[in-house]
Parts: C-alpha cells; sequence; structure tokens
C-alpha cells in the first residue's frame, strides 16, 4: 500500500510539473568548413566545449565534472558556476556523423529540462551544423517566453560562430574577462543616434565611426579622448536596437555640431 500510494504521489507531482511547464522551441544553424566527422567529433565530446561553449567561455574558472564516453550515451557533463547557474547535460542518442540529441537539466537560477540536438549534414564540401531545443520554463516564467527564445538563440548564435571558428582556425579569439565593479568619472559625448536590425549592428556601427572620423579629421569635431558607443534600447525579440555611436571628452565638448549629431553628459557613475 505504502509503495502504491508513493508511485501515485509521483505520478501526479511528474504531471503538475508537466502542466504547468512553458514550452519554448529554437533552431539556428552554420556551415563550418570542414568534413562531417571532424565537426561531429568535436561536438560529441565535451572536453572541447569549453574552448567553444557560448556560456563556458563568460566563466572559465566555472567547475564542469565530465563523465562517460565522447560520443556514447550516458556522456555528461555538469557544472556549478556563480554567473552561468548549475545544470547537467547527458548525451542520450549518438548517431554517427549524423545526430545528437541530449537532455539538458538546469538546477539554478531554476529547475527546468529541456531536450537538446544536433544534426550534420555535408555541404557543399563543408558541414551544415544544426542546433535546436525544445525548452521549457516554470509557469510562473510564461512571460518570459520571447524573450527566452530571442536570449537563447542569441546563445546559440555566438556558440555556432565560435564553434565555426574553432574547427577553422584551431583558436577562438573571443574571450570575457570580469574586472569587477568600479567607479568611473563621468563625461560628455557628441555622436549619432542609429536605429537598425540586430543582424546589421556591426556594418551599421561601423559606417557611423567612419563618418565621425571624418567630421573629426575636416575640423568639424574636436579630437576626442575617446570613443564609446551605448544602446537606448536593444530588442532581441523583434532583433531591433537603437544606439548611439559617440566620441568621448573629459572637458566639455564644442556646443556647435554638424547637422544629425547628437550630444550630452554621463554623470560619474559605476560599472561592471
Amino acid at each position: 500500500m505504502h509503495r502504491s500510494h508513493q508511485f501515485t504521489h509521483n505520478k501526479a507531482k511528474n504531471k503538475e510539473l508537466v502542466m504547468f511547464s512553458i514550452k519554448f522551441d529554437l533552431e539556428r544553424s552554420t556551415t563550418i568548413d570542414a568534413s562531417v566527422g571532424a565537426v561531429y567529433k568535436t561536438i560529441s565530446d565535451f572536453h572541447f566545449w569549453p574552448r567553444w561553449s557560448p556560456w563556458l567561455c563568460q566563466e572559465p574558472d566555472c567547475p564542469v565534472d565530465i563523465s562517460g564516453t565522447p560520443a556514447k550515451t550516458e556522456h555528461a557533463q555538469a557544472w556549478d558556476g556563480q554567473r552561468i547557474g548549475a545544470g547537467r547535460m547527458t548525451l542520450t542518442e549518438a548517431v554517427a556523423n549524423n545526430r545528437l540529441a541530449y537532455d539538458l537539466f538546469f538546477i539554478k537560477p531554476w529547475k527546468s529540462h529541456s531536450k537538446v540536438d544536433f544534426k550534420f549534414q555535408e555541404n557543399g564540401g563543408g558541414t551544415q551544423v544544426t542546433w535546436s531545443m525544445q525548452g521549457t520554463l516554470p509557469f510562473f516564467l510564461f512571460f518570459m517566453k520571447k524573450m527566452m527564445s530571442a536570449w537563447v538563440g542569441c546563445d546559440y548564435e555566438r556558440g555556432l560562430s565560435m564553434l565555426k571558428e574553432y574547427i577553422e582556425t584551431g583558436t577562438v579569439l573571443s574571450q570575457v574577462t570580469v574586472a569587477g565593479v568600479s567607479e568611473q568619472a563621468g563625461f560628455s559625448y557628441v555622436g549619432r543616434q542609429k536605429e537598425c536590425a540586430l543582424d546589421d549592428v556591426g556594418p551599421s556601427m561601423e559606417g557611423v565611426f567612419t563618418d565621425i572620423a571624418q567630421a573629426v579629421e575636416r575640423g568639424e569635431l574636436a579630437k576626442p579622448d575617446f570613443q564609446m558607443s551605448f544602446y537606448h534600447s536593444y530588442d532581441m525579440v523583434n532583433r531591433r536596437c537603437n544606439y548611439t555611436a559617440a566620441l568621448g571628452y573629459r572637458q566639455a565638448p564644442p556646443t556647435e555640431l554638424p547637422n544629425g549629431y547628437v550630444q550630452g553628459t554621463i554623470a560619474k557613475h559605476r560599472t561592471l
């Protein structure tokens, strides 16, 4: 009787967890200039993940425990970080050079269970990698469904870019160094405000800074103490952003500005 009651209770509890979870799906892909075998080998071995993972690169000192045999079911990695949370990822299915499937459990900042999948396909001498997730959120975070898909989607895009760089060049130049919180003096700025799609931020900002540099060369703007940019909005769901690319001045800049330029001040502040 006791065992039967316990089983029923667990069944009800599991059903409640499923009922009160919010599902979200996402998928990203890239093409890597390498053989399917080389790409499959890198992803199927968790020992390589610290070199390209979009999360582990944010906390290089995060404790990671790797177990099992690479490319075999039950191969797993578990982590417990201060910034990237804690969880465990276990390989559940491996079809050589074709597909890898994982169970992903997050323990903190909240508990969740997701299915993760990598698919590989030869593409013009290279390999197309498709990384997908069927994720869940606790019910009380229902309002974050679209934002979570966007956040994780950006992580997947960054991870695939670093994976591509690592496999094609043998190294990844992207690194995160956390210097901590510090006091910063106030300053003035002069710049141009721009709105664009997230995918166009790089070319857009490069164009604006080129225009600003030419204005300095023509003597229309004073030489700055530094350059900077800041975002007024960064909408990952609709993939749009509004930013200002600017020149920074320790002292007040000239009041006469070329057409299309804005100016302002940033008070003394703390930064991370």
